[in-house]
């Protein structure tokens, strides 16, 4: 039987390549009045394999761009499906947003789950992937808001982001005229930073991480490994029989690269239990729920995979993403540097303390969030009956998609340069949809960089905190240049363009020479 599998999918790849035009060009028909179910419009599928090519080709590479392209043409709320699986409805806009993320924020409890998920049995116990209403899942949240939300756990973790903040503006002033890979260097202070709140240990060692020539940790690459792994298209996600198969692999490869996670993991959990300390980090208060037989060794391993990945990337990304745009707007960075140098003054190191007077500095956050949302497409699943969406009934199990990436640069939002680095239109009288203070749970949905809701990205307070405290700390009594002995000259030579694994990075890693100017 498998062996009948395997040839069935060349003629799928013919079919796929026959139709491309007509599944890109001709959209969907609504179902006629007599319908009971209309459906949003959406390119035209083909019996068996339905908009199998819209998944496989479109959305391999960079599918924010994919989408949003394809919005252009079908309007804000459109769908495919692709396969034998179930159908994809695609969300555009701020008020289909709204729809989507408050509205039926109950009924949309669940997310998708991949194929390459379910390796180690990830998906049956993430919190990225439980449903919202799953007791496993409340409870994952309970304590990692106790640390990464609450009020208590963040005055309390303060001191925790202010060294590895300093930690890394030291190391960067060592590196002052040497060529530095940004995003490997803040990767490294964030990874620590967030380790240290869950296990009171570095997992990092940060010494000339991301000087150009030194070798990045395995452990950069296996984070790396999963996010891709995550976000590709699958045979076994369009066509679940195929599963078993794991025709491309992406299962087996998952599992080893969990598997090195779950090593470290357990490595800190030994380590605590053989020596008795306490530390009154996470770690403890999870062994302590452990003790009380309310967690497993695999939902411990679970728990630690989310935070520590959600809360270290979203820092690593932002960052940067907002030294990219600043190097391309010198004006931009010496203003942020002036507003920085007239708050902090004489000390040697910015301090979080500090941050909530650097209106500037808060505007260039967020500016960059709307630019780059760290997640740009978040996705939900129907998950009760009597559920609509722009007018539209949605069938239990329909996966949507929120493009919040598009949603960022709505021209009808966003009508003042949509595409433009522009951090004045976050302050007061800077204009557009944002202007004056807008935080990231505000009621405008035309801005939700986090998401909304109960599934709202956990790592928002402590991101809200460490991207600003980290940029602030490499830009105070430090001056930035582009490297000459890689040809690049101009601020125009800053390569913007990116690349979305689930989380939206520079498809080009940036590289800079920072100046130390004591």
């Amino acid at each position: 039987m498998w062996l009948s599998m395997l040839l069935l999918l060349p003629c799928m790849a013919a079919a796929i390549h026959v139709a491309r035009t007509l599944l890109l060009r001709r959209p969907r028909k609504q179902a006629s009045s007599r319908s009971s179910s209309p459906v949003p419009p959406g390119p035209i599928g083909l019996p068996i394999i339905n908009n199998a090519f819209t998944f496989f080709v479109l959305l391999r590479h960079n599918p924010h761009r994919a989408l949003a392209r394809l919005a252009e043409t079908y309007g804000p709320i459109f769908t495919f499906r692709p396969g034998m699986t179930c159908t994809f409805v695609v969300l555009s806009s701020p008020s289909m947003a709204r729809e989507a993320l408050a509205e039926n924020e109950a009924a949309l409890a669940s997310r998708f789950v991949p194929d390459s998920v379910r390796a180690l049995a990830y998906g049956a116990g993430s919190m990225a992937f439980l449903p919202s209403s799953d007791p496993l899942w409340k409870h994952h949240r309970v304590t990692a808001g106790v640390f990464l939300t609450s009020g208590r756990g963040l005055a309390a973790t303060r001191p925790v982001r202010d060294r590895h903040a300093r930690r890394l503006a030291v190391r960067l002033r060592g590196c002052s005229g040497r060529t530095v890979k940004v995003g490997e260097a803040v990767f490294a202070a964030a990874n620590n930073a967030i380790s240290n709140i869950l296990f009171s240990e570095d997992v990092v060692d940060d010494g000339l991480l991301g000087v150009q020539g030194v070798r990045r940790p395995a452990f950069m690459d296996v984070v790396a490994a999963l996010f891709e792994e995550w976000a590709k298209p699958n045979v076994s996600d369009a066509f679940p029989f195929l599963a078993p198969l794991d025709l491309f692999g992406s299962r087996r490869r998952t599992s080893r690269n969990l598997a090195r996670l779950y090593e470290l993991f357990h490595g800190f959990v030994e380590r605590r239990v053989a020596s008795g300390e306490r530390h009154g980090d996470v770690l403890d208060a999870v062994l302590e729920r452990h003790a009380k037989s309310q967690l497993t060794r695999s939902d411990i391993a679970k728990l630690f995979t989310d935070m520590f990945i959600g809360a270290s990337e979203t820092t690593n990304i932002t960052v940067e993403w907002a030294m990219a745009h600043l190097l391309r707007h010198p004006a931009k960075m010496e203003k942020l540097r002036a507003e920085i140098t007239a708050k902090v003054g004489p000390k040697d190191f910015v301090e979080e303390a500090d941050i909530g007077d650097l209106p500037y500095l808060d505007a260039v956050v967020k500016e960059t969030l709307r630019l780059h949302p760290a997640v740009p497409v978040a996705t939900r699943e129907v998950a009760m009956h009597g559920v609509s969406l722009g007018g539209f009934p949605m069938a239990i199990g329909t996966c949507v998609l929120i493009n919040l990436w598009a949603i960022g640069r709505d021209p009808a939002a966003w009508p003042d340069q949509p595409e433009a680095f522009m951090p004045e239109r976050f302050m007061a009288g800077g204009g557009g949809a944002a202007a004056g203070a807008l935080g990231f749970r505000g009621s405008d949905f035309a801005y939700r960089p986090f998401g909304a809701g109960r599934r709202m990205c956990p790592g928002l307070d402590f991101a809200a905190r460490f991207v600003p405290l980290v940029l602030a700390s490499m830009l105070h009594r430090m001056e930035w240049r582009l490297p000459e002995t890689e040809g690049v000259m101009g601020k125009e030579d800053v390569d913007l363009s990116d690349h979305c694994t689930l989380v939206l990075k520079l498809a080009r890693p940036l590289v800079a020479v920072p100046e130390y100017t004591a």
